[in-house]
């Protein structure tokens, strides 16, 4: 019998986690069901009794990652890290919580071909910025964090804290402040994101201080931070890389599957033409 697997969010009807996660089980011939649920942030408790116990596993995306740690048994040392969790596994019963965003990442760099070191800009302070920043520091980077004037207070708490934990200090700097030279620029805000391809976070001209630039951005595959980069001659990276990258290292967790790095880009190559043929009639 076919073991139940799935994503929750909400809103989610965009996400290509269908896609991702049916062609990383058929490539190993595992037998298995992948659905996604919509699941408001107030029926959580609700959905988590009613429904997502009988799942064998399941992948947590905004806004989730958070609450979902009040109905589990038992959280990994990555959940534990970094306060949040993306992958559930039911063993026999008991709920375990893991984060694999921190791998995929780190393995989407890799692919990408670009190096986690030197100075290292990371735009933006939500959730994903946080693990970006913790892999960053503890790769001996020295952090940056970027945002608009109107956030900058927002982004200070976040240095304040994240350099208290890490023991390190993490510079906080406006647009306008972007002067001098960095090793990487990460994007960890939706910005340039599908519907709102055309924008960007940082101003054109500003990207020739960075040696190299990877966007979180998985849809379009292409954002336009990415397709100015690349004019420019710097190495890019964008977030299917880390979207498919993290969820193949589910599939360990899920049923202790190993993936090669060339089988992570087949699949990212597959999804990005389905993205493509799913969105260009919207």
């Amino acid at each position: 019998m076919a073991q139940k697997f799935g994503v929750i969010g909400f809103p989610i009807g965009h996400t290509m986690s269908p896609f991702i996660h049916t062609q990383l089980f058929a490539s190993r011939g595992f037998s298995a069901e992948y659905g996604k649920k919509e699941i408001a942030p107030e029926k959580l408790g609700e959905e988590f009794e009613n429904t997502l116990k009988n799942y064998d596993g399941f992948n947590v995306t905004i806004p989730h990652k958070v609450a979902i740690i009040n109905y589990l048994n038992e959280l990994d040392e990555s959940a534990k890290e970094y306060g949040a969790v993306n992958v559930v596994v039911n063993k026999n019963g008991k709920y375990i919580g893991y984060n694999t965003d921190a791998y995929g990442f780190l393995k989407g760099l890799e692919l990408s071909g670009i190096s986690l070191s030197g100075r290292v800009m990371v735009y933006g302070f939500g959730g994903a910025a946080r693990t970006i920043i913790t892999e960053a520091v503890k790769a001996g980077c020295e952090v940056t964090i970027g945002t608009i004037p109107k956030l900058l207070t927002g982004a200070e708490e976040i240095a304040k804290e994240l350099g208290n934990k890490l023991s390190t200090e993490i510079k906080v700097i406006t647009n306008e402040q972007i002067t001098e030279n960095y090793n990487l620029l990460v994007n960890a805000t939706p910005v340039g994101m599908f519907p709102k391809v055309d924008a960007m976070p940082i101003e054109p001209e500003k990207l020739a201080l960075f040696d190299a630039v990877y966007d979180i951005v998985y849809n379009p595959e292409q954002t336009l931070l990415l397709k100015t980069a690349k004019q420019m001659g710097k190495q890019c990276g964008g977030g299917l890389s880390m979207l498919v990258a993290q969820a193949a290292k589910a599939h360990t967790i899920f049923y202790g599957a190993e993936f090669s790095g060339e089988e992570i880009i087949n699949v990212i190559e597959k999804t990005a033409k389905e993205q493509e043929a799913i969105f260009k009639n919207e």
